[in-house]
C-alpha cells in the first residue's frame, strides 16, 4: 500500500500540461558563456550550437539522469493555506517526484529513440551522443496529495503549471560540448477549468516528455539525411 501511495504521489507530482512560450526569442542571449551561438529554432525556446559541430556521426544516445528542481519557494507557496497536516506537500513528496519526473524523462527518451533506430546504451564512444538533461523551475499549481487523507478530494486548476528543460548535448567520446536546448512549456490549457488528478497528470507529463524526445530524434534524422 505504502508503494501505491508514493506511486500517485509521484504521478500526480509529475503531471503538467504545457505548450510552447511565444515570447521566448527575445529572452535569451545571441551566445553563451561557454562560446556556442544561438540559432533559430522552431520547435523550442532556444538552442545554442558549436559552429561547425553536427549529429551526423551518432547513431547511439547516453542519456544522464535528469536533475529536476522546483520553482522557488514552491513548497512553501502549496502549503500556506492547507490547514489539514495530511494534505500538505512533504519534502518526501518532492523528492519522489524528482525522481519520477526523471525516471519518466529517460524512460520516454529512450523509447522515442529507439523507435527511431537509435541505440540508447550506458557507455561512451565515439558514434555516442550524451545528453545532459535538467529541468527547473518545476511549478505544479495543483498536486494531487488525496492519497496523504482518509477522503476523497477534487482539485480543479485554471493552469496545471510549467517547467523549463535545459539539456547539454556533448560529444561522449571527448565530453565536448555541442549544443544546449532550453525550452519552457506552460499549461496550453490555461483560462479553462480543468480536474486535475494523478492519471492525467502523469498522461500529461509523459506526453511532454514524448514531444521533446521527438524533437531530438527529428534532429538525429536531419542529421543523417545531410
Amino acid at each position: 500500500m505504502k508503494f501505491a501511495k508514493r506511486s500517485m504521489i509521484s504521478a500526480a507530482l509529475l503531471g503538467l500540461v504545457f505548450s510552447a512560450s511565444a515570447l521566448a526569442w527575445k529572452s535569451y542571449p545571441d551566445q553563451t558563456d561557454d562560446g556556442l551561438d544561438r540559432i533559430k529554432s522552431k520547435k523550442v525556446d532556444a538552442v545554442y550550437w558549436k559552429e561547425g559541430a553536427t549529429l551526423s556521426q551518432y547513431s547511439k544516445v547516453r542519456i544522464e539522469d535528469a536533475t529536476v528542481a522546483f520553482r522557488k519557494n514552491w513548497q512553501r507557496d502549496q502549503n500556506q493555506d492547507r490547514r489539514n497536516p495530511s494534505s500538505r506537500v512533504t519534502t518526501e513528496d518532492m523528492d519522489e517526484a524528482r525522481a519520477a519526473l526523471a525516471e519518466a524523462f529517460k524512460t520516454e527518451f529512450t523509447k522515442e529513440l529507439e523507435k527511431g533506430g537509435y541505440s540508447v546504451v550506458d557507455t561512451n564512444g565515439e558514434d555516442v551522443l550524451l545528453l545532459q538533461p535538467a529541468i527547473v523551475n518545476l511549478d505544479i499549481n495543483a498536486p494531487d496529495t488525496s492519497m496523504n487523507t482518509a477522503g476523497m478530494s477534487r482539485t480543479y486548476t485554471t493552469s496545471a503549471g510549467e517547467m523549463t528543460l535545459n539539456m547539454d548535448l556533448r560529444d561522449s567520446a571527448t565530453n565536448d560540448l555541442i549544443g544546449r536546448v532550453i525550452d519552457r512549456r506552460e499549461d496550453r490549457a490555461a483560462g479553462s477549468i480543468q480536474f486535475s488528478n494523478s492519471i492525467t497528470n502523469r498522461a500529461d507529463a509523459e506526453r511532454i516528455l514524448r514531444s521533446w524526445a521527438n524533437i531530438l530524434r527529428k534532429a538525429l534524422d536531419d542529421a543523417h539525411e545531410h
